[in-house]
């Protein structure tokens, strides 16, 4: 079955519910072999029909085979649905998404090589009785590269390389917030240190004959203290943004964090419950 490009295990998988889907195919065509029989049987007992009762015959007919056919095809659907189930439960047991191309369901190609693969597999198989079962495996040890093991080893090093990179940007965003916190603080004192020198300025200059001067010293004070005022609110407003972001990245890195102990948890029983079942069914 290397036509199909899959391993041992899964191609077993897929040979044994091969084997399920034909025999449920077979007792099928048996429903509707059945249906013609009961028809020839019990109906078809007078030498001659009129064309209302051969209508009437082919009508009851087409309804039983109609209703048989819908049973199985939606019997068939729901299995098909469960058997996704299983493969996507087990997915996410491991954190991973499969993706599923629809599209190649009417892939002409694939469709004739598992068609001779079926043919080929039982071809000289007579039909079962009974459904197949489930081929027992003998358990093997688990090493470190087989089985899943690499699978779980894979995700715990991609938790790790996610969990450092969350922890650096951390660091990044409490750096930046330390240095607008900063900003903020020198921007408050320049502006009091404005305020406080045209204070200063309007005292000392009332006794001054010309106010012109005065006034445009206090226009560009008034100019600095509107500048400092926009820098600063400015500067709030990253202090904010970076807030949010340093608070998501955080989160981020609890996740991770998470994720990677249970990971590492799932390797630990893993082991342990494939040494323990090896120790209960030696060579």
């Amino acid at each position: 079955m290397s036509e199909l490009g899959l391993n041992e295990h899964h191609q077993m998988i897929i040979m044994s519910y091969m084997k399920f889907a034909r025999y449920q195919r077979i007792q099928n065509l048996k429903a509707i072999e059945y249906a013609f029989k009961d028809v020839s049987e019990s109906r078809l007992l007078d030498d001659t029909y009129t064309g209302d009762e051969v209508q009437e015959l082919l009508l009851g007919l087409c309804k039983v085979v109609r209703a048989d056919i819908e049973t199985e095809l939606i019997s068939s659907t729901h299995m098909t649905v469960l058997l996704l189930k299983q493969l996507f439960e087990q997915a996410e047991k491991w954190h991973l998404r499969l993706q599923a191309d629809l599209s190649e369901l009417e892939n002409r190609e694939q469709l004739e090589v598992i068609k001779t693969l079926e043919s080929n597999e039982f071809s000289y198989v007579k039909p079962e009785k009974n459904p197949p079962t489930p081929t027992k495996i003998k358990l093997v040890p688990m090493n470190e590269s087989s089985g899943s093991v690499p699978l779980l080893r894979m995700e715990i090093e991609r938790l790790k390389d996610e969990n450092e990179k969350l922890a650096q940007a951390v660091m990044e965003a409490e750096t930046k917030a330390n240095l607008y916190l900063q900003e903020a603080d020198k921007l408050k004192m320049e502006l009091g240190s404005a305020q406080n020198e045209i204070s200063t300025l309007k005292e000392l200059s009332s006794d001054a004959p010309e106010s012109s001067h005065l006034d445009e010293v206090e226009n560009q004070l008034s100019n600095v203290r509107n500048l400092l005022a926009t820098n600063l609110e400015l500067s709030a407003s990253n202090q904010q943004q970076l807030e949010l972001e340093l608070s998501s990245t955080r989160e981020k890195v609890a996740e991770v964090q998470s994720q990677l102990s249970l990971a590492e948890q799932d390797d630990h029983n893993l082991i342990t419950r494939t040494s323990k079942a090896f120790e209960m069914h030696p060579r």
